[in-house]
C-alpha cells in the first residue's frame, strides 16, 4: 500500500461524508453530487491523485464561526507530514452551494492566500493568467516559482 493510499484510508477512518448538491445549470434543475467529508465544523473535496492530495473545496459549515476549517486544515498537514505526501490546490473564492446563509462572508483571492499562507502554505503563480496554487510542504521544483503575500 502507497504512503497515499494510507493517508486516504486515516482520512476516511476520521471523516464522514457530507454530500453536497451542486446545480450544473441555473435553467434546469440539474444537479451533481460534491462528496465532501466533514471533519469537526468544516468540510472538504479532495481529490486523492497519483501522487498528492488535491484539496478541491474547502468550507466551514454553515453558521459556524470563523476558524472552523483550521482543525481540517491541520489534520490534512498531518496526514502529509505522517505519510510524506503534498497538499495541493487552487486558491480561488466561490460561492459555497446551498443551504449557506445569504449574509455569510465569502473571503476575496486576497484573504484566502493570506489564511492559507498563514497555515503553513507555499503560494506560487501556475501560470501567465495569474493563478495561485497551494502546497504544503513545499512546492515541487517544477512546479512554480513562489510569491510573496501580504
Amino acid at each position: 500500500m502507497t504512503p497515499l493510499q494510507r493517508a486516504f484510508e486515516e482520512w476516511e477512518a476520521n471523516t464522514t461524508p457530507h454530500p453536497k448538491k451542486h446545480p450544473l445549470s441555473k435553467f434546469r434543475p440539474t444537479f451533481h453530487t460534491h462528496e465532501f467529508r466533514q471533519y469537526e465544523q468544516a468540510i472538504a473535496l479532495l481529490n486523492w491523485t497519483e501522487d498528492c492530495i488535491e484539496i478541491a473545496k474547502l468550507e466551514k459549515l454553515p453558521g459556524r464561526v470563523r476558524g472552523a476549517a483550521i482543525p481540517l486544515v491541520k489534520f490534512l498537514k498531518s496526514l502529509a507530514d505522517k505519510y510524506h505526501v503534498r497538499i495541493f490546490g487552487h486558491v480561488k473564492p466561490y460561492t459555497p452551494d446551498p443551504p449557506w446563509p445569504d449574509d455569510e462572508h465569502i473571503p476575496t483571492q486576497e484573504e484566502l492566500e493570506a489564511w492559507y499562507k498563514k497555515h503553513g502554505f507555499h503560494l506560487c503563480k501556475r501560470s501567465k493568467l495569474g493563478a495561485v496554487a497551494l502546497w504544503y510542504p513545499d512546492i515541487p521544483l517544477a512546479a512554480c516559482q513562489p510569491i510573496e503575500t501580504k
